[in-house]
């Protein structure tokens, strides 16, 4: 099978008042077992001790070096952070919890930095984090993102309500969700890649299916527009 050259991520929040995980860490179990079928179709993700940057004086942290497969990205968090990773040539990882107009915004900030210290950046692809839940019944899939997100919203302090965090990612039938999907590469100039989490899903026999598939899609995308 073609890699995918994108990857997944996994979270693992528990529901509010859920005192036993065990259902989402099901989730990510099984996903990790479908990988574990074919490695050839996943990188490996896992974020970093290290951050790019320090300031000493107000013991403030830069975002996270995040390693995906041999490669290294830089979580974008602000404009400060971009530029930081800018400045080094280093593409960004994009949250899955911004709304498409702050990517867009942090995107163009990058690329403005870039040229300011003649960074060439031509051949630079970003990563995207993005939730992907796939049901014929859109609202069974907000809503099982929805619940999947209630902690998050519980114990940060997020700029969104779920609702605006759902529309940001990808939740409802198959060909909506790859039609968001695309819609996002677009807004991106086609210089995004992604990291997919379906953790969310509860039916996890059509999970396999819906990786492979989607898999497939993607590929067929790139090809399109010349990315591979």
């Amino acid at each position: 099978m073609t890699k995918w050259n994108y990857g997944v991520f996994f979270l693992n929040f528990y529901h509010v008042g859920q005192q036993d995980p065990s259902l989402t860490m099901n989730n990510a179990l099984e996903t990790l077992r479908i990988i574990h079928e074919d490695t050839s179709i996943y990188d490996v993700v896992a974020f970093s001790e290290y951050h790019i940057d320090k300031s000493y004086h107000d013991e403030t942290k830069l975002a996270p070096l995040v390693s995906i497969g041999n490669n290294v990205h830089i979580l974008a968090t602000s404009n400060e952070t971009v530029e930081k990773a800018a400045k080094y040539g280093v593409p960004l990882l994009f949250k899955w919890d911004d709304n498409q107009k702050k990517r867009i915004d942090l995107l163009k900030h990058y690329e403005t930095t870039a040229a300011k210290f003649n960074i060439n950046i031509t051949d630079i692809r970003h990563r995207l984090m993005l939730f992907i839940n796939v049901n014929e019944n859109p609202t069974q899939a907000k809503a099982e993102l929805s619940i999947y997100l209630e902690n998050y919203l519980c114990y940060t302090q997020a700029e969104a309500s779920i609702d605006e965090i759902i529309n940001s990612n990808a939740a409802g039938n198959y060909d909506t969700c790859l039609s968001h999907v695309v819609d996002i590469t677009q807004g991106l100039d086609n210089k995004v890649d992604f990291l997919f989490c379906f953790e969310s899903m509860k039916v996890q026999e059509d999970k396999k299916s819906l990786m492979i598939n989607f898999d497939k899609q993607v590929i067929n995308y790139r090809k399109d527009y010349n990315l591979n």
